[in-house]
């Protein structure tokens, strides 16, 4: 069990000017000469602990013949040290915050997170695109403008809810592009999804047609991959917002956009 003196010390007083506070509390008022008497701690050590208690205003000093010093209560004391932390707590905080947040004095490391599973996947997909403010990049095929749900019942209302998450982020000003590799996948989304700018890539090696990609403002990227379990189709991501492999995943889509084509087609009626 921590001791009186311990307690002091954790919430911010040095261990003289917590026996200094003590003997002044138990004997209420005392001379340099009196504490140094009362607490034990060295004569000329005193003077420097009385001051700093004084100047955090804890103690009260009376300009006598010798100067004498006075305890105030206990609760007027704790509540100031208290006060005096929450002050001291508020001002490290912002000027850490702004450390965090400072590109020039922060090591940026390239984090790459690892998503299993089709419900896990779906899930972080949407939780990417709720989270746009001013472009989204999607190259199919993607899980959710697969078959999937045919497959996994269950997800079938996620893929309702990404096809409405995307309208929605569209009505609000977010620009959305999509790289797709077939005409009829293009017509399904331009039927689900009319405002988007649409463009199809033609590709012959069914080798990069395994997986998609979203990209959000440049600075995150969530990337899944087919694999297959058994006699059944599954999911797995990879999820990054490091600099370095997000620009790199952006060049590479914007390359991909830049020689798709953008076709004249009737989308299917309903």
């Amino acid at each position: 069990m921590h001791s009186l003196i311990d307690s002091l010390r954790n919430i911010g007083l040095t261990e003289y000017e917590a026996k200094v506070f003590v003997a002044l509390t138990r004997h209420g008022s005392g001379t340099a000469t009196d504490i140094h008497m009362f607490s034990g701690i060295p004569r000329p050590a005193v003077y420097g602990v009385l001051k700093k208690l004084a100047e955090r205003g804890i103690i009260e000093v009376q300009h006598t013949k010798p100067m004498r010093y006075k305890c105030m209560s206990p609760e007027e004391a704790i509540e100031k040290i208290k006060k005096d932390f929450e002050q001291e707590t508020e001002v490290v905080l912002e000027k850490l915050e702004d450390i965090y947040s400072s590109e020039e004095n922060v090591l940026q490391e390239e984090v790459v997170w690892t998503i299993n599973g089709l419900k896990n996947v779906t899930d972080r997909i949407i939780q990417v695109i709720c989270s746009a403010r001013s472009e989204i990049i999607v190259e199919t095929p993607h899980p959710a403008f697969r078959d999937l749900e045919n497959v996994y019942p269950v997800i079938e209302k996620h893929h309702k809810e990404l096809v409405e998450v995307f309208n929605r982020k569209i009505g609000e000003g977010v620009k959305v592009r999509m790289i797709i590799y077939s005409m009829d996948e293009l017509r399904d989304i331009a039927a689900l999804i009319p405002d988007a700018e649409l463009r199809l890539y033609t590709i012959k090696d069914e080798q990069f047609r395994k997986g998609g990609a979203i990209l959000v403002d440049s600075s995150e990227i969530l990337i899944d991959l087919k694999k297959e379990v058994g006699s059944r189709e599954d999911l797995t991501a990879i999820w990054s917002n490091g600099k370095e492999f997000v620009s790199i995943m952006k060049h590479l889509l914007e390359s991909e956009w830049a020689v798709s084509e953008d076709p004249l087609f009737e989308t299917k009626k309903e």
